[in-house]
């Protein structure tokens, strides 16, 4: 038999894929139970559990399959999802795919114990979507490799305004999670500056681009040092932890952790990812982060000469495009 916590998991990840506006959501429970909306926002919020019956009223309502859900053999399977979303010229579907991650994030970022974990040897979204040219740079990658598009120079990669909205929202909420935890690969600017200058040698990226990205990256260097020195963003004074490892690292993994949810994301073509709501693939790749975390240092906060070394060796790295 399912256990009965795992199985809750399952529905609120089924029910929170089938929010694509917070507000009208919120209505629209609240009128199917009968109840306020007080209520429903305190049950998508975590702190009050649905009822069985009020599951099945839901899931009828939405088309959510409770047996799938209660049939899963968590001790040989592990339900996943790979997000594969078209970046060039995105679809609706893909924008209330994009929209159905930051209103989830916006479900759980409040609660007191929630957390965000990270590591891997690309930079995290959640620092480098404040910046248009790096994400631009992110875009024109993924371009270069995917179905979904054709091959165009950097300067033709066009970043649509709709989806810059939608990705500095979830900025926001990603800030509201009490920790975030970040470790990363030592080479990891060294792997993005040795990419630009291939693509700049075979006249993917123009002088134009090579300045914006150069630019771009000086002063996210500069923001992410003193993001280090003071240990919390400045929007909502929430602890950041970032470690450099001395070790490699072969993908990135990260994780993010309410009250009733734990989600597991594998970075896959570059801005795509595979996500699982497993508690038994959580704590594994939890475990996984952990052991790297222990092969690396912390320069949040403490380790002042490491750090203001680290970060000049970046700049020198960075000026060499």
């Amino acid at each position: 038999m399912i256990d009965g916590s795992i199985f809750y998991q399952g529905f609120m990840s089924a029910l929170q894929n089938k929010i694509s506006h917070r507000g009208t959501f919120v209505n629209t429970i609240s009128d199917m139970l009968v109840i306020d909306k007080d209520a429903a926002y305190r049950r998508l919020r975590g702190e009050v559990n649905f009822s069985f019956s009020e599951m099945c009223i839901i899931a009828k309502h939405f088309g959510i399959s409770l047996d799938q859900i209660s049939t899963i053999d968590t001790i040989y399977k592990k339900p996943s999802q790979i997000n594969i979303n078209r970046y060039h010229n995105p679809t609706e579907i893909d924008f209330k795919m994009f929209q159905s991650y930051v209103d989830l994030l916006k479900t759980i970022s409040d609660e007191p114990d929630s957390f965000v974990m990270e590591s891997g040897n690309t930079l995290p979204y959640a620092l480098y979507y404040d910046y248009d040219y790096l994400t631009q740079y992110a875009f024109f990658k993924w371009n270069l490799s995917s179905s979904y598009a054709k091959v165009l120079p950097y300067h033709e990669i066009n970043v649509p305004d709709r989806l810059r909205r939608i990705q500095k929202e979830g900025l926001q909420y990603i800030r509201k999670f009490k920790s975030s935890l970040f470790v990363w690969d030592c080479v990891i600017f060294q792997h993005l500056i040795t990419n630009i200058k291939y693509y700049t040698t075979v006249k993917l990226i123009n002088t134009e681009g090579v300045y914006n990205i150069k630019n771009d990256l000086l002063l996210f260097v500069d923001n992410l040092e003193m993001l280090t020195i003071k240990g919390k963003y400045e929007e909502t004074g929430n602890e950041v932890s970032i470690f450099i490892s001395d070790t490699h690292f072969d993908t990135n993994y990260a994780l993010i952790k309410s009250k009733n949810l734990s989600i597991s994301i594998f970075k896959i073509f570059l801005l795509n990812s595979a996500i699982s709501f497993d508690v038994e693939v959580f704590n594994e790749t939890y475990a996984w982060i952990q052991s790297l975390q222990k092969t690396s240092t912390l320069i949040s906060v403490c380790g002042e000469k490491i750090r203001t070394e680290f970060f000049e060796k970046q700049r020198e790295i960075i000026n060499t495009i």
